[in-house]
């Protein structure tokens, strides 16, 4: 996986030490005695690797393997928590509520509960591709996720009324906007994805599995026979690359990906604009890696980031 491509290391200064308000982030918040044995049994990440100093990605798929959603996982005290586009949040509880019925658990939207901030700071990230899971450090109960990033990123989170604290902790940053943040994750290939796209990917499709976000070792859950047999069988012949567009053109999710003779050879799962160019992480056929790519309707030229 490639986490360090050109434009990526000559935006490390301008990146340096921001903060940005993840407003378009929810939070489901998952209680009781039974939570780990329900989100065990429905997710595609291995539960028993989230623990009070480690986090992770991981997603929830139907019966068919595809994914209704892509999420962080972690430990809040002595509830999980799974921060996700608050867009999706509704599908998401209505999904596992049909699983959750069975067991000693709770899920609610508890988005107005939580404080969370997207920050970055000075020292070199760990940006290795071979890290399974995402690390947590507990500043007393305001809590750090780190993401593998180049950008030394990692999310702040905190109930609702230690917000005032977890702001102070951002004394000396740059305010950003939503945009940088999104950068950001793009660059770590994080493979969240909005409404259009629930029930539209594979988690092999958007390189879930490439960030620690889908085990091959918990287990059954929902969809995993389609996700394992992909696997196993080596029939995948896709994966997530990231792209760049020399203009903010208007890009979208599910939008199809063309290689120069107009053959369809991917779609696109995510997109931002930064720095005057459009950045989009893509599902991209590896027959086309070495293609001339275009994007949309409108054929927008592409340039895969080496």
């Amino acid at each position: 996986m490639n986490f360090t491509n050109q434009d990526a290391i000559q935006h490390i200064p301008q990146l340096q030490n921001i903060a940005c308000e993840l407003g378009g982030f929810g939070v489901i918040e998952a209680s009781g005695e039974d939570t780990l044995k329900l989100l065990q049994g429905q997710l595609t990440c291995d539960m028993n690797l989230i623990k009070d100093d480690q986090a992770s990605l991981g997603g929830l798929c139907n019966v068919k393997g595809r994914l209704h959603s892509v999420f962080y996982v972690m430990k809040f005290e002595q509830n999980y928590l799974l921060i996700l586009p608050k867009e999706n949040l509704s599908h998401v509880i209505e999904t596992l509520s049909k699983y959750a019925a069975f067991f000693q658990t709770e899920l609610v939207d508890a988005s107005k509960d939580y404080e969370l901030w997207g920050h970055t700071q000075k020292a070199p990230g760990n940006h290795s591709a071979e890290l399974e899971v995402l690390s947590i450090t507990n500043h007393g109960g305001i809590y750090d996720l780190h993401l593998n990033s180049l950008f030394n990123a990692s999310i702040l989170i905190s109930r609702k009324e230690r917000a005032s604290e977890l702001v102070n902790m951002l004394a000396g940053t740059t305010l950003a906007d939503k945009n940088a943040w999104d950068y950001i994750e793009l660059q770590a290939h994080i493979p969240m994805f909005k409404q259009e796209s629930i029930e539209k990917h594979l988690p092999h499709s958007i390189g879930l599995h490439q960030v620690g976000g889908v085990s091959f070792d918990k287990g059954c859950y929902t969809g995993q026979e389609i996700v394992a047999r992909m696997h196993y069988r080596g029939k995948l012949k896709t994966h997530s690359v990231l792209c760049s567009v020399e203009s903010e053109a208007e890009l979208n999710e599910l939008d199809k990906v063309y290689n120069q003779d107009d053959k369809k050879v991917g779609e696109l799962i995510r997109t931002t604009h930064f720095d005057q160019k459009s950045y989009a992480l893509i599902s991209l056929n590896d027959s086309a890696l070495e293609e001339e790519l275009s994007i949309g309707d409108n054929k927008v030229g592409a340039k895969l980031l080496q």
